[in-house]
């Protein structure tokens, strides 16, 4: 091993790390100590590929061809990264990785050339893709790559649920063709570095919760137009989703687009840090997890590896060295020493990072760099590193140190990188060429098992169509159709409301009977289910025998309500309540209400206030059977059409366009059921608002009826009640007695109501009647509205728009229609059509990376090369799927 200090005044043997220069004898110094020859490292030897700059000669280093070049390289590299072809062919990526507090996020941002987040728990729970280009103008976009499916099993994790087949619990590898990815946000002032951080934090916290739609976590615009509680919302929402999070870490990715000027072109990932003890005993298997995940990238056979590790710990302690290690990859790794600024002030410390610098130890292929961020932003951290390296700022940095000056710094790493990347992807371009291009000939082959549409899938469409929208407009306007909703639903949702007339307690009671509550009676049911309450031998109590005591209890009220006739005790029993849920009102009820609504000076008037309550109590019940009828009247409608459709589309059930036809036409029937219901619900209120009518003869005809009926029954048990009797255990409903016994009754009635003197609450019995005559004639007057907007408005509607609803909603009016959506509709469903969509999405991503990879080939070469290397077979299945407009979107042939 030669001395260093012997090369030191050897200013033409001067190492420049990123400099193509010829062997020479003091080169082997170089590899020893930097573990590579860089006289090789920046030359490309791929076979020849007519010319093209992919094709490099040996002697030939790929940094001459200029920045543009290289470009044009790495953003070739990172869209087919993107693209997710990496089950096809591997491609060669940058893998950071280093233990926890081994300075990652400081480094990451460095290359990334952006602050990004270095909170406590940022950053470091899921991998970050980074892709980094040159443009004119700076953004950076940022993604959700999903490539993984969140199922929680019924138990807590454990390390026992860590296994060979099941590496990252409870996340589960989804099927390619599953993959999403979502677009997240973009930024475009490079210097917002909250906006940055703000926006990275989100993302994680939209990985990390995947029940959650991750558009509920994109950051809403500072000083937008929304109020400032909805932010405050969102926030809440992201922090505490970040605070308990469903998942604790996840191998989906997150991924950055950055581009700007003076940029490096780099792709490369950062992935957690790797540690031995997790700090909840919960969180133990999360251990094994994310060394798991750290060992995934770091075997990818063409990864070059990032290897972050501390000046002021100790290398023998890094985990992932071990990680390294144990998966054969030192030849392929880079070694970062980061927090130089930290080294240790004592000789040993720095002999021992000198042998390590020398090649005396922990050898890897790539050799080192070394880095100090110091400093709170990126422009600090810069202008501080040069400083330190140049010793014009403070700090310890040993002078032995300068013979790798050209090592030192994020700048220097990022240009060996880049070049690194794009020399190692040139390498290995014809290969992916030709692995993608076996995989395009093999889903061509497996199409054929599994074909398409018929020839004309767009006759058969607009047949089912024509035929579905004819016999659905014809159905909803015939007379059939109107007479079974009628009888079903429109008569039925009018007996409802009928029905939900207000209820009054015409029997009066005494004050000084604390016990005694009135008997309910249910003026529209028969009298027997309103018995009293027999004893328990089964027989009802005899009237007890009225005594001159009795007979002084019973006294007759005065029109002031100071006494009152007792109730018998055997007459005696709970109140019970009306359909609505609520206790029918007495007459006392109503007496109270006219007194606290009388006006002064103004005896024996009614105030309006009195009715109007009394009656928009009433109508609020009317919600329920609305929304009933309404529920009705939209099933009744949705199970026409869905006949309608199946025997319309009979013959392409098993293809997607009966599928698509049938979530539109729900979709179409909740759109006009949301119309409607707004409709009737202005109705309703306006009719629960106020009392209105115009219909004055109606209203005086259905309040006579009503106090007929309140007036026989409350007479029925005042004679009762006067003679000490027991009610009749039945009272038929007038419409049920002839006329004769009609005027028998009414005979009786008068000849023991003249020995009772005059009803003392005739007023409180005419408000009762009035409101109940006033609900009568509403209720017709609402079920008629509601129900015209069933019968004159929703069916006629229906009829009137759906001659092309399906045609519109499916794409095929005008001139939108094309081959690719006919195919989409004709798709078979099921395990078949599954395996063809699988294979055509397969397909059309791959066409996508073959597009690539040929206009990258197609760079400085001749047309005449040009058309070589974009050779079509003609024997290939196409899935009509568009590719790029210099790609047609078929399988290429070998270069």
């Amino acid at each position: 091993m030669p001395d260093p200090e012997e090369d030191e005044d050897d200013d033409d043997n001067d190492i420049v790390f990123l400099e193509t220069r010829t062997r020479s004898p003091t080169s082997g110094l170089m590899k020893t100590e930097l573990g590579h020859e860089p006289a090789s490292l920046l030359s490309i030897t791929s076979q020849s590929m007519g010319g093209s700059f992919v094709g490099m000669g040996p002697n030939l280093a790929l940094k001459d061809f200029g920045q543009g070049v290289l470009k044009d390289i790495n953003d070739a590299l990172g869209e087919l990264q993107s693209r997710g072809i990496q089950h096809v062919a591997s491609l060669p990526e940058l893998v950071l990785v280093g233990d926890q507090s081994s300075g990652k996020s400081s480094l990451m941002s460095g290359i990334a050339g952006l602050s990004l987040p270095r909170s406590s728990g940022t950053c470091t729970r899921c991998p970050i893709h980074i892709r980094i280009s040159r443009a004119d103008e700076w953004s950076c976009r940022v993604f959700l790559n999903l490539e993984y499916e969140f199922k929680l099993p019924d138990h807590a994790i454990t390390e026992q649920d860590v296994t060979p087949i099941n590496q990252f619990p409870p996340w589960v590898k989804l099927d390619p063709s599953r993959t999403r990815r979502h677009e997240f946000k973009t930024v475009r002032d490079r210097f917002d570095s909250e906006e940055i951080e703000t926006v990275l934090r989100c993302a994680q916290v939209a990985i990390l919760n995947p029940s959650t739609p991750y558009q509920a976590f994109i950051p809403k615009p500072r000083g937008g137009d929304g109020p400032d509680s909805q932010q405050l919302t969102q926030h809440e929402l992201i922090s505490r989703k970040e605070e308990a999070s469903e998942a604790q870490f996840s191998p989906n990715t997150v991924a950055l687009e950055i581009k700007g000027p003076d940029l490096a072109d780099l792709n490369f990932y950062d992935l957690p840090g790797v540690f031995n003890t997790a700090r909840r005993l919960e969180d133990a298997y999360l251990e094994r997890v994310v060394q798991n995940l750290t060992r995934l990238y770091i075997k990818r056979e063409k990864a070059i590896i990032l290897w972050a590790v501390p000046m002021n710990l100790d290398t023998e302690n890094s985990l992932a060295l071990s990680l390294i290690r144990k998966s054969r990859a030192e030849h392929r790794c880079v070694g970062v020493i980061t927090k130089a600024d930290l080294l240790p002030r004592d000789e040993q410390a720095t002999e021992r990072w000198l042998g390590i610098l020398k090649g005396r130890g922990h050898r890897i292929g790539l050799g080192y760099f070394i880095t100090s961020r110091q400093g709170r932003d990126l422009e600090e951290q810069t202008k501080r590193e040069e400083a330190f390296f140049n010793r014009t700022a403070e700090g310890h940095w040993p002078e032995v140190f300068d013979r790798y000056k050209e090592r030192c710094g994020v700048e220097k790493l990022k240009a060996f990188l880049s070049l690194k990347l794009g020399e190692e992807f040139a390498k290995v371009l014809p290969e992916v060429k030709h692995k993608v291009n076996e995989r395009l000939h093999y889903i061509a082959e497996q199409l054929k098992m599994y074909p398409g549409p018929p020839a004309n899938p767009d006759l058969e469409i607009y047949k089912a169509l024509t035929m579905f929208s004819s016999l659905l407009k014809k159905r909803v306007t015939d007379q059939e159709f109107m007479s079974t909703w009628d009888s079903a639903y429109s008569a039925r949702f009018t007996r409802a409301i009928l029905e939900l007339k207000p209820k009054y307690n015409v029997r009066s009671y005494a004050k000084s009977t604390a016990a005694s509550a009135p008997v309910f009676i249910d003026l529209d049911t028969p009298a027997r289910e309103n018995s009293p309450t027999p004893t328990p031998s089964g027989r009802k109590r005899a009237a007890p025998a009225e005594t001159p005591s009795r007979r002084q209890r019973i006294k007759a009220e005065d029109a002031e309500g100071r006494s009152y006739p007792s109730t018998p005790t055997h007459l005696r029993t709970t109140m019970t309540p009306t359909k609505n849920g609520k206790p029918s009102k007495t007459l006392m009820d109503i007496r109270r209400m006219i007194q606290r609504n009388a006006i002064p000076g103004q005896p024996g008037l009614v105030s309006s206030n009195v009715y109007e309550p009394l009656f928009t109590e009433a109508a609020k019940a009317w919600k329920v059977p609305l929304q009933t009828f309404l529920n009705q009247t939209f099933n009744f409608l949705n199970k026409e059409i869905q006949e309608i459709l199946d025997s319309t589309f009979a013959a392409l059930k098993n293809r997607a366009i009966y599928k698509l036809s049938t979530e539109h036409m729900q979709a179409f029937v909740e759109m006009h059921k949301k119309e409607l219901q707004a409709q009737l619900a202005l109705i309703y209120d306006l009719e629960g608002t106020r009392l209105f009518t115009r219909n004055v003869d109606a209203l005086n005809r259905y309040k006579a009826e009503e106090l007929k009926i309140l007036t026989r029954h409350r007479n029925h048990y005042r004679i009762a009640a006067h003679k000490g009797d027991e009610p009749a255990s039945s009272l038929p409903k007038i419409e049920e007695l002839s006329e004769e016994e009609l005027a028998q009754e009414s005979a009786k009635m008068e000849k023991d109501l003249r020995q009772m003197g005059p009803e003392p609450f005739q007023q409180e019995l005419e408000v009762a009647a009035y409101t109940r005559g006033y609900y009568v004639l509403a209720a017709h007057r609402f079920t008629d509205i509601v129900c015209m907007h069933a019968m004159s408005g929703l069916f006629p509607r229906v009829a009137s728009v759906i001659e092309t609803y399906l045609q519109d909603k499916l794409g095929l009016t005008g001139n939108r229609t094309t081959p690719e959506m006919l195919d989409q509709l004709m798709e078979e469903e099921g395990r078949i059509g599954q395996i063809r969509r699988d294979l055509c999405a397969e397909k059309e991503t791959l066409d996508g990376a073959m597009a690539i990879i040929v206009n990258l080939e197609n760079r400085d070469t001749t047309p005449s090369q040009a058309e070589s290397n974009a050779t079509v077979p003609s024997n290939l299945t196409s899935c009509r799927v568009p590719g790029s407009p210099s790609y047609s979107g078929t399988v290429y042939g070998d270069a």
